[in-house]
Order: C-alpha cells, then structure tokens, then sequence
C-alpha cells in the first residue's frame, strides 16, 4: 500500500509540472497572438485573474476541456499521450529473460537496468541499455508480444527521446510470440533488420550492430 500511495504522489507532483508546462505554452502562444489577458477572459467568459492563474499553472483542478478551450482561444489544440511509468519495475519473467539475453552478450557493454529518460519529468524508462564507446543500445524486454506494431511505436519513442544509436527487442520465445513475430512480416523484417542470430553475433563479438535487432530467446 506504501508503495502504491508513494506513485500516486509523484503522480500529483507530476500533474502539478505539466499544469505549469501548460500554463507557460498558452502565454506564450497569448503573446504571439497579441492578446491581452482581458481579451482571453473575455472570450472564455471568466476573469483576467483566472486567465493568469491558468497561465501560472495555479488551476490544480482545470480539466481537459478548459484547458482545450483556452488553447482555442489562443490558437492551440493539446494532445495527450500515455506512457508506462518508471514506477513499474521489470517483473521476474523479464528479469530472467534479460539474465539469459545478457549471458550472450561481451562483457565490455556498460549495462544499466530501468534507465531512466533524460528528459525532466518524464517518467518513462528503458528496459535496459547497452553502451560501448560510439554505440548506445536500447533494449526493450518483452514477455508477451500482445501488439507488434504498438509496442514498437512505443520503444521508437523511447529510443528517440533517449538518444540511443539502436534499438534492440528482445522477445521470450514461446510459441505465441513467435506466431506473433511471423504474423507481423514485413513489419518486423522493415522495424528489425537484424535477427536473432546477427544482432547476438555483433552484441557477443562488443560491437555495434549496425542497425536495429529482433531477438527471440
């Protein structure tokens, strides 16, 4: 129960950071505009001190659809994402399958579990990542393949905003996710050039890889 209370908090904290993050884009978007607090309140029908405090990000309560309507008003439209927290740790089945991905793999790669996104307040993690110098690997460690192309999207994301050079999948390899893998074709074959065979034969021998791998172990 600790545990759990203690990610509700950081979730409010959290809300409290994109609140102000909020507030500061529909300033500036005000400013580029040309408009006054006054002319925003007065198309929202609220007050020049509301307006302010929303641009503040004092509003702990404003919702979606006040916020939709204020960045209207000012020529914006949000949009909102939803990531897996870094709260959620790898479980047993993905730790002992990292354990057997990391025992066929050189010893010369620096390794850090759960790295974090060096983004403030982003609370997204890596599984994992690979580092030698000139080469960063991203490693996501997948237990189930529920949906191929969403899952993957998914690690782009984080690779992109982590910065790592490649990206490498590593998948249980029960019956069910190789029916997934050979069901996603091409996909799999554009998202992954590398199998499982070439992606260990580089990551074994400490070098880059070269592109993006798929391994089924």
């Amino acid at each position: 129960m600790g545990n759990r209370q203690s990610v509700v908090r950081e979730a409010a904290r959290f809300a409290e950071w994109v609140l102000r993050e909020v507030g500061r884009e529909l300033r500036v978007a005000r400013l580029i505009a040309g408009m006054t607090q006054g002319q925003v309140a007065g198309v929202l029908g609220t007050s020049i001190s509301h307006v302010s405090r929303v641009e503040h990000g004092l509003i702990k309560g404003a919702g979606l659809v006040a916020l939709s309507r204020h960045a209207a008003v000012v020529g914006l439209k949000p949009w909102i994402k939803l990531y897996p927290i870094v709260g959620r740790p790898l479980d047993r089945a993905q730790l002992a399958l990292f354990a057997k991905f990391r025992d066929r793999i050189a010893g010369t790669w620096r390794v850090t579990l759960e790295a974090p996104m060096p983004i403030p307040g982003d609370l997204r993690a890596a599984d994992a990542l690979l580092a030698m110098p000139g080469c960063q690997c991203m490693v996501e460690i997948i237990t189930r393949l529920a949906d191929f192309q969403a899952q993957v999207r998914m690690a782009h994301r984080k690779q992109r905003d982590i910065g790592a050079s490649r990206l490498i999948l590593v998948v249980a390899g029960n019956d069910t996710n190789r029916r997934a893998v050979r069901d996603a074709g091409a996909a799999v074959r554009d998202a992954f050039p590398l199998d499982t065979r070439a992606t260990l034969a580089a990551l074994t021998s400490g070098v880059d890889p070269g592109a993006d791998g798929l391994v089924l172990l």
